[in-house]
């Protein structure tokens, strides 16, 4: 049989805590060459100017889990401007104003599908899981005030996996909406516990341990001359930060160095992946993973380095599909709890070698 898993039964069992172990154990195997892993492909369908049908993929195994992971999603995206700043959203454009994103995961020992799995939650859980840990082995222990952009679906993971990770007291917070910051601050301030407020951009970062960026940006949110010596800044999407972050930093951590693909028709190409950053010799240098960060190969050596754990927008890999086959673990104890529906094995199997 074949389990089918939501996101309201994900969210049963996965936990910050579960994903961060997961998140480490993964990165350290890819680091040790005990994990395999194939860069992420977009493809680009224009639909007008601005908007266009995405169909994503990424792939990767993990044998610590006995499985292979296969995540793909189908968006259809939209590019636009908002307050003067450049910005990419998916549209919920399936029935219902729904979207669509599943991982698939197969046992490497015989072929079969075990399960299906909606990837909302887990996706959110995964990146801020990833940036957790880059903030374990990057950011300074002492460190306390954080500093945040973005108050979305993603924001709120941040804070989780850093509440996990550091002793965080404080938070300034800043989005271009203030009804949203109003409302997030509220929320997570009791949900954590600690201090969570509205700032303006320059407040957030100057004096921050921690900078964090969670948005929908395709371009910078802040003036890198703002950070203090000794920050590390996470970045879900690298567009959000500017020359002066990267040129200024000391390591710029990455989840794979080879960069994902992105296909299209010629000149039809969407501003996601024409504002990818090119860097320069001097950068690339900087370039390390966070595999070689975990297993300590590389690293912080000073207190008053900045460093830089970035997303698909720096030239180095974004999200990775062996991220996901920890997902097994979820798969085996949904299984244990009664979760999910199941559905024939034979409904995929098939008599002729394909």
């Amino acid at each position: 049989m074949v389990l089918i898993l939501s996101n309201e039964e994900i969210e049963q069992i996965l936990t910050m805590e579960m994903c961060l172990k997961a998140m480490e154990d993964t990165f350290r195997d890819l680091a040790e060459d005990k994990a395999v892993n194939r860069p992420r492909s977009h493809t680009y369908v224009p639909l007008s100017t601005d908007r266009f049908y995405l169909f994503k993929s990424m792939d990767g195994a993990a044998p610590r889990y006995g499985v292979h992971a296969l995540r793909l999603s189908s968006d259809i995206v939209h590019e636009s401007v908002s307050q003067g700043r450049k910005r990419r959203d998916k549209l919920p454009a399936l029935p219902g104003n729904k979207w669509l994103g599943l991982v698939f995961l197969f046992d490497i020992y015989n072929g079969e599908l075990l399960a299906i799995l909606q990837d909302g939650f887990l996706q959110r859980m995964r990146v801020g899981a990833t940036s957790g840990v880059a903030a374990r082995f990057l950011s300074r222990p002492e460190s306390h005030v954080v500093g945040l952009f973005g108050t979305g679906w993603q924001a709120g993971a941040q804070l989780l996996a850093l509440d996990e990770v550091r002793s965080i007291e404080r938070v300034k917070v800043y989005s271009p909406t203030p009804e949203n910051v109003k409302k997030f601050a509220r929320e997570w301030s009791e949900r954590l516990g600690i201090e969570v407020h509205p700032d303006t951009p320059e407040s957030v970062v100057e004096g921050s341990d921690i900078v964090v960026c969670a948005t929908n940006s395709l371009e910078p949110v802040f003036d890198g001359h703002w950070l203090s010596p000794g920050t590390h800044i996470n970045s879900v999407a690298g567009y959000e930060l500017d020359d002066y972050s990267y040129k200024n930093c000391s390591l710029n951590v990455v989840r794979m160095k080879e960069a994902s693909s992105h296909w299209s028709m010629a000149g039809l190409i969407p501003g996601e992946v024409r504002g990818i950053k090119e860097l320069t010799r001097q950068e690339k240098k900087k370039i390390v993973t966070l595999g070689d960060v975990v297993i300590g190969r590389v690293g912080r050596k000073d207190p008053a380095e900045i460093t830089v754990f970035s997303g698909s927008g720096s030239g180095g890999s974004s999200g990775l599909g062996v991220q996901f086959a920890f997902s097994v673990e979820i798969y085996k104890q949904a299984v244990a709890k009664g979760l999910g529906k199941q559905v024939p094995l034979e409904w995929f199997t098939q008599s002729v070698h394909p």
